[in-house]
């Protein structure tokens, strides 16, 4: 008896020892350094399966990466790809480099005009040229003209960076009075008809005066697409709130938004320094280009009074002893 016994503890032991081994066969060898999206194969094509947090433990399933990211295996036993920029390689993992492209930089914007009369209406026959094609290179990755899904006719005038030669100054009342039609949340379920009616003032490069009264970096949940879901701060667009009077509440608003492609050029503009500004009584001048947002519908009467936006801003200023001073150059 005393033989079965120490057989079966010798058993037991073993048993134990394995279930330890393979409950903690996880091998920890690099670690997320901003928010990352895992993603279902090494590019941005489709939206990411998730989002991880800064220091989350990943294990490389292969050390080499592929098109600039690694194949990992998270924690929970979620397999996927993160881009490269991203990890932070811990030591004695053996890694292999390749060449990383360079940041874009757009061109330094012209000044909006002065002294030229201010337009309280919007003609159809105002130039509309071409949105260019931009790529972003971020911590996350690298993000296409269009994002990553969604509505691609709409992500790829939020992505532009081309800068007017001059800007169209007109009343706030010009760009929120713009009509559309009630349609669908993406610009390619709308008929030909309903595309018709907004074309005209598509892309048009404005500059408009009136007063913030809201922030709001995207940088939470689960990002949006035409940032092919990145949610890092310098990675994801910021939705302003422009009204035209002192006091008037976001429900009034027209949503104005810089984009990251753009502030990669403006290392100057942050929310703190625009933080004066905010819910004050002096103004800012906006200038960019027109757009039509058709996904925030549902936020009309409560956080904008309209679908049409300055999106992307290619010119912040603000008002500041007396004149109109570019953010670029605040202290």
């Amino acid at each position: 008896m005393r033989a079965l016994l120490t057989r079966l503890s010798v058993i037991v032991l073993i048993c134990f020892a394995l279930c330890f081994t393979f409950g903690n066969a996880f091998a920890i060898d690099a670690l997320i350094k901003k928010k990352a999206t895992l993603r279902t194969d090494p590019s941005t094509q489709r939206p990411p399966s998730a989002t991880l947090s800064p220091q989350e433990e990943v294990e490389l399933l292969d050390p080499s990466p592929t098109a600039g990211y690694y194949h990992v295996r998270t924690a929970e036993g979620d397999e996927g790809w993160i881009y490269s920029r991203n990890l932070e390689i811990l030591p004695d993992t053996p890694v292999d480099t390749s060449p990383r492209l360079a940041p874009f930089a757009a061109p330094a914007p012209p000044p909006p005009p002065t002294g030229a009369g201010v337009a309280s209406t919007i003609p159809s026959d105002w130039d509309r040229p071409e949105a260019n094609r931009t790529t972003f290179h971020g911590p996350d990755g690298d993000c296409g003209t269009t994002g990553d899904g969604g509505d691609t006719i709409t992500n790829a005038r939020k992505n532009r960076t081309d800068v007017p030669a001059e800007y169209h100054a007109v009343t706030w009342r010009a760009l929120q009075s713009l009509h559309y039609p009630v349609a669908g949340k993406s610009l390619t379920e709308w008929t030909p008809q309903q595309l018709a009616e907004i074309e005209p003032f598509q892309g048009v490069a404005v500059s408009v005066v009136g007063y913030l009264v809201a922030i709001k970096p995207q940088d939470h949940g689960g990002g949006e697409s035409t940032n092919c879901h990145f949610v890092n701060p310098e990675e994801v667009d910021w939705h302003m709130a422009l009204v035209e009077r002192p006091g008037d509440p976001e429900s009034t608003a027209i949503v104005v938004e810089t984009t990251p492609r753009v502030r990669q050029s403006h290392v100057k503009w942050t929310a703190h320094a625009l933080a004066p500004w905010l819910n004050s009584t002096a103004p800012v001048r906006i200038s960019g280009w027109t757009m039509l947002d058709p996904e925030h519908r549902n936020h009309l009467t409560r956080f904008r009074s309209t679908l049409w936006e300055i999106h992307p801003i290619t010119q912040l200023e603000v008002f500041q002893d007396g004149r109109w001073v570019n953010v670029d150059v605040l202290p």
